[in-house]
Order: structure tokens, then C-alpha cells, then sequence
């Protein structure tokens, strides 16, 4: 009396095989009391019609109860069934068999936080309701990042599993998630299901400044800019920047007259992508007329007071040098005024 299976999983089953020394009831029209399957006791399963060629061999397929997990079943042959002269037959018992039908779950798989910027890392917890065998990184699939670190269990358990997530440089994206796949199992061979993380938002890329215009009063004369006139300077980030001033501090932005460099005060544009600076030109006391090289960005375009930031909404630090910055000299600078010669 034995079973092909003694381990049995989930959408797992076993052939039952059950040998008599000889031919035993049913043979048709012969037999008062015939052999069936309800001669035989069922632990944790049902058992489909045994059948048989000859009366001494019988087979059926043992199929598993859903969500169970017990160490100790057996099938056990009653003492109902008769040969053909109508001798009753011995009790009878299979080997213990494992019945191992509880998947396991994802109890929890989080992150512990959820917006990266620049330098910032999350760790990475999953738990299993069970310990799980077969389980790796692998078995992770990272939307705009790394886990750079092996995923571990730290109390050994299996159950619990630890890792850190790194997110990738220059992304925004604000639709990312870890995703679990089904390749891993319970130390049974159960396969677990798959989850996701809750939505992630990474954005590891700094605000640039991608452009510097220069803009004359109207009325200018010429495109000469003389004194008391004034002019705004724009400088364009790649994004929306926030200038926090806390320390109180002034923003200024470099820019040349002639050969001169000067700097002009911030005036407005927090919380947008543009932050504006304005200027009144200075009288020159030198002789002759400044307008060579008339109005140019300096080689340095924003120098940050101490204490104060200019970031992106998730808290990335502006790149404040002068790239991609493209100078407008089209406004001649002239300070000094004629005078009569004889």
C-alpha cells in the first residue's frame, strides 16, 4: 500500500498503489460486498475512483487539501473488502506522507522612504510569512536604481529580508517601483506570489542654469546703455528653482562692462525658472568711451550668499557655473558724456 509521493505541495498529487495476493471483490455479479474507495481513510485529500485490470492491482491519484500544512497523514485500508469466497482482508496503512499546501505570502515589502534626491538611499524590507528557499536579488526588478547591497536575512530566519537601494544619477521620474517576481519558493517547494513596492519618486538630477539674457530699458538710443539706465539680466534654469535667502544674504550675478567686472543684485523669480537680477549703470570716470566689448556674463554667473541655497523641489543643489550661458553683447555701454572742443 504505497504512494508514488510522500512530500506533496501545492498542485502536487501522488498515484496510490494498492496490492492484494489475490483477486478481491468486485467481480460482477459475484461478490455481496465489493471493494471502493470508500474502504479507504483519507488524511488531508480526497482520492479519485481506484481501478483495477486484474483485482489485485488498484491505482488512484491522492490530490492535496488546499492550505494545509501536517506532517503526519496516512491512507488506511479498512477491513470491508472480501476475496471471491468472501474472506475479509486485513486492515492496512501507507507510510506517513507530508502534506505541504500553504504558499507563501508577502507580508510587507517597503521602502523606507520614497523620494530620492541626489545622495540619498532607502533600505529595502520584504517579509515572508514563512522562511523562503532560492531567493536573491535576482528575483528584484529595480525601476531607476540598484540594489547595492545583497538582499540578506539579517536574523537568519529567511523570513525577513534586508537590502539598500541606490537610486541611478541624472533621472527624474516619478512612477518607479521594486517588483517581487514568482521564482522563489517556501523550503516545500511552494512558489510565492509576486508584489511591488509602493510608487517611488527619484529625481538626482541638479538644476542648471541653460541660459543668461541681458535686456535694455526701452528707448535705449542705438542699443548704447548710458547711466541711470537700467538692465535686467534673466538667468533660465533647466527647472523650477527655489531660492531660499534664510541667511540674508544677496544673490548676485557677474557680468562685464567693457573690461570691468561688475555684479548685479537678485530682484525676483523664486519658485519658478527664472530667477532676474537687475542693474543701474554707473557713470565711468575714465577717458574716452567704454563700449569696446560692451555688455558680457561674467566667467562666474551666480555667487551664493553663505548660508543660502538655490534647489529644485526635491532639494537638489543648483550647478551655478557658467555653462551653456549665452552672452548677449549687443548693448554698448557709454558713460561718458561729450564735451565742447575748441
Amino acid at each position: 500500500f504505497t504512494m508514488d509521493d510522500r512530500e506533496i505541495i501545492v498542485n502536487d498529487n501522488a498515484t496510490v498503489t494498492l496490492r492484494f495476493s489475490e483477486p478481491i471483490c468486485p467481480v460482477s455479479n459475484l461478490c455481496a460486498v465489493e471493494f471502493s474507495n470508500a474502504d479507504i481513510t483519507l488524511d488531508n485529500g480526497s482520492l479519485s475512483t481506484m481501478e483495477t485490470d486484474d483485482n489485485e492491482t488498484w491505482t488512484g491519484t491522492f490530490t492535496p487539501t488546499s492550505n494545509i500544512e501536517d506532517n503526519t497523514s496516512v491512507l488506511s485500508l479498512g477491513t470491508n473488502y472480501t476475496d471471491l469466497a468472501g474472506n475479509n482482508g486485513p486492515a492496512a496503512t501507507t507510510a506517513n506522507y507530508k502534506v505541504e499546501t500553504v504558499a507563501p505570502t508577502v507580508d510587507n515589502f517597503t521602502m523606507s522612504r520614497t523620494e530620492f534626491k541626489i545622495g540619498e538611499t532607502a533600505t529595502v524590507t520584504l517579509r515572508f510569512s514563512e522562511p523562503v528557499a532560492g531567493f536573491s536579488n535576482a528575483d528584484i526588478t529595480v525601476d531607476n536604481g540598484s540594489l547595492s547591497t545583497t538582499m540578506t536575512s539579517p536574523n537568519g530566519d529567511n523570513i525577513t529580508w534586508t537590502g539598500t537601494f541606490t537610486p541611478t544619477d541624472d533621472i527624474e521620474d516619478n512612477t518607479s517601483v521594486l517588483s517581487l517576481g514568482t521564482n522563489y519558493t517556501d523550503r516545500a517547494g511552494n512558489n510565492g506570489p509576486a508584489a511591488q513596492t509602493a510608487n517611488y519618486k527619484v529625481d538626482t538630477r541638479e538644476p542648471v542654469v541653460s541660459n543668461v539674457a541681458i535686456s535694455g530699458q526701452a528707448g535705449i538710443q542705438n542699443n548704447f546703455l548710458n547711466p541711470n539706465d537700467n538692465v535686467s539680466f534673466t538667468a533660465t534654469f533647466s527647472e523650477t528653482v527655489i531660492f531660499d535667502n534664510s541667511s540674508g544674504g544677496s544673490l548676485t550675478l557677474t557680468f562685464v562692462v567693457g573690461s570691468d567686472n561688475r555684479t548685479v543684485p537678485y530682484k525676483s523669480g523664486s519658485g519658478t525658472n527664472q530667477l532676474v537680477f537687475g542693474y543701474t549703470i554707473q557713470p565711468i570716470n575714465t577717458n574716452g568711451e567704454n563700449d569696446a566689448n560692451g555688455i558680457s556674463i561674467g566667467s562666474s554667473v551666480l555667487t551664493l550668499p553663505s548660508g543660502s541655497t538655490i534647489q529644485d523641489a526635491a532639494g537638489n543643489d543648483a550647478i551655478l557655473s557658467h555653462d551653456n550661458v549665452t552672452d548677449n553683447d549687443s548693448y554698448m555701454v557709454d558713460t561718458i558724456a561729450p564735451t565742447e572742443v575748441s
